[in-house]
């Protein structure tokens, strides 16, 4: 086996599927571990029971559907990272890595990390004959439709990325555990949401073994990043730290936290009739009405190409409600992405979504009263 010193080998931990509960904790167990140089650099994979994870910031009553889940038995857990909600099926697979922050190979800017990072997870499913490409700034696509997501964080010199893949995605089940507005959402919504997305058991016919999987993704670790990953365990101090910390990620204190920790949200609808049809906009906003979480965007107009909207889709998420800067987000989106729709303009999104945006502030408005 390879020498592991100097951070030239990388360790490989991997487990049978655990709780939600468990691999949070891991995280965090992990994490401290390598903060305080008792690990070396770490590749984990991990597979859950079903489980629903939301990121670390959000209210969990907004996001999850929790009486369902705890009708059907799927866990509910937060993540010590931020981020949106997730859905985890029992067939779903993520990985992550831990390094240094000075790992030779890896860039320290956030961006160049991610970007790498991601190149490195195409490679692998191109090892699976998938032709995947890194979508700018976290996710991973083929022809247009997400297959996985990213995203970490960092604890003094060390950081964690993470990656979840769609193995065999159930769309429905996601709609049914996630806190959704299903009520408002039109059938042509809810078919374009399920059209976001894809799965590997989908683009290749077959439920592929876990093994191939992880194997084609060490593979393209090894093409980006050029080291050795060699399967290892946890050593004790973890074991130590898992038992620790276990039943505080097992604790409601965690896992719903307090109103004022977290932040709230506000949900809006709002229809905009434009020349070449309706624009219809569902949007979550952080309850300050400061930042656009996420929306869908709808509508019976055709766009060239027909990607443009899932990217528009991207490229707003999470940006500030500022009018001016809406306003220049979405102009340079349509002149550097080449799009076209019949009849309707850059300008006429503007609207839409301002529109959705004072319709939120009027019904926080009247919720004070």
């Amino acid at each position: 086996m390879p020498s592991t010193e100097n951070n030239t080998v990388f360790r490989v931990l991997d487990s049978a599927p655990r709780t939600a509960a468990e691999h949070m904790a891991l995280d965090k167990v992990i994490m401290n571990a390598h903060s305080q140089g008792l690990i070396p650099n770490t590749v984990r994979f991990l597979q859950f029971k079903p489980c629903v994870l939301v990121g670390l910031h959000q209210n969990t009553f907004l996001e999850v559907n929790v009486p369902y889940c705890q009708q059907q038995g799927i866990d509910i857990n937060r993540r010590i990272t931020g981020g949106g909600s997730l859905y985890w099926g029992p067939l779903e697979l993520g990985w992550e890595i831990y390094a240094a922050k000075n790992t030779p190979g890896i860039p320290r800017k956030i961006e160049s990390m991610y970007k790498l990072l991601c190149e490195a997870m195409t490679l692998g499913l191109k090892n699976l004959g998938l032709p995947a490409a890194y979508r700018p700034v976290n996710d991973i696509e083929i022809a247009g439709r997400k297959i996985a997501g990213t995203g970490g964080t960092e604890l003094a010199d060390s950081f964690v990325f993470q990656c979840s893949i769609l193995v065999d995605f159930d769309v429905d089940e996601m709609l049914r555990v996630l806190q959704f507005p299903l009520e408002k959402l039109s059938d042509k919504a809810v078919k374009s949401m399920r059209e976001r997305v894809t799965s590997i058991t989908e683009q290749i016919g077959y439920v592929p073994e876990h093994s191939k999987i992880k194997s084609a993704i060490l593979t393209g670790l090894r093409e980006a990043l050029g080291y050795d990953f060699c399967p290892g365990e946890l050593i004790t101090e973890e074991i130590e730290l898992l038992n620790k910390y276990l039943p505080y990620f097992q604790s409601k204190d965690w896992i719903y936290g307090k109103d004022s920790t977290f932040i709230n949200t506000i949900d809006c609808i709002a229809n905009y009739k434009a020349p070449g049809g309706l624009i219809r906009i569902q949007m979550r906003l952080d309850a300050g009405i400061r930042v656009i979480k996420y929306l869908i965007i709808s509508g019976d107009f055709f766009a060239y190409p027909p990607r443009a909207i899932n990217d528009l889709e991207t490229t707003l998420k999470n940006t500030p409600i500022d009018e001016q800067h809406i306003i220049t987000t979405i102009n340079n989106f349509f002149v550097n992405n080449k799009v076209e729709i019949p009849g309707i303009a850059a300008e006429h999104f503007i609207k839409a979504i301002m529109l959705a945006i004072e319709q939120a502030k009027t019904e926080k408005d009247h919720g004070k009263n």
